[in-house]
């Protein structure tokens, strides 16, 4: 174990690196190919048909996996986060729809720009508009939200925000593209603000270090 001088120095040195890479989350977008996905979404639905007059079947506005709970469980609210990022039908809905949903865990007032970070949790559009075409659709399974050492850490300093939670989200995704399966290991780093309900705070698909 080290001495109690160093202990002492390293902690902040720690604190600081992981406020650091919670701040590049603001920015950080998903970076997945769509060949490494194949979970992830295709081409945005439309409402709107260029010469024909046959009308558009209307899309559902979510899928029943898009739950975004009333709780003041930041586990809760967390896995719930995951599941929707995960979670998608290029034949149901959306990308527009897609956004909403997720944008719907943030809440301007406590941060103003949760929505934007919760959103770039999701695929390209391009990736979207791409998949689409062969009507992709994927859903996850087994979503657990764990906490770490770095982020209890991370918790407990004076520059976070009251009711401040930071979570590792993983789960298994099942995408079917083509007709074909396959299935991905996913994870997510989550913080979540709960006052006493949660609400989204910050994303990042870095894991804490």
């Amino acid at each position: 174990m080290r001495r109690v001088m160093n202990s002492k120095l390293a902690v902040p040195l720690i604190i600081l690196a992981l406020l650091v890479v919670l701040v590049f989350a603001l920015v950080i977008r998903w970076s997945d190919t769509p060949d490494a996905a194949r979970g992830l979404p295709g081409e945005p639905g439309s409402d709107q048909v260029t010469g024909t007059s046959t009308p558009v079947p209307t899309l559902q506005a979510q899928l029943d996996a898009w739950v975004r709970p009333a709780t003041t469980d930041p586990i809760r609210y967390a896995v719930a986060f995951g599941t929707t990022i995960w979670t998608y039908d290029s034949t149901v809905h959306s990308y527009a729809q897609w956004q909403d949903a997720v944008t719907a865990f943030a809440n301007p007032l406590e941060a103003p720009d949760a929505g934007r970070v919760a959103r770039s949790m999701l695929p390209y559009a391009g990736q979207w508009e791409e998949l689409k075409v062969h009507d992709a659709r994927a859903s996850v399974r087994d979503v657990t939200a764990a906490t770490t050492p770095e982020l209890q850490a991370l918790g407990r300093d004076p520059r976070a925000p009251a009711g401040w939670h930071g979570f590792v989200v993983r789960g298994t995704q099942e995408s079917v593209v083509d007709g074909e399966t396959t299935r991905t290991a996913r994870h997510v780093t989550v913080g979540v603000v709960c006052r006493p309900r949660c609400t989204f705070w910050s994303a990042t698909n870095e894991l804490p270090r």
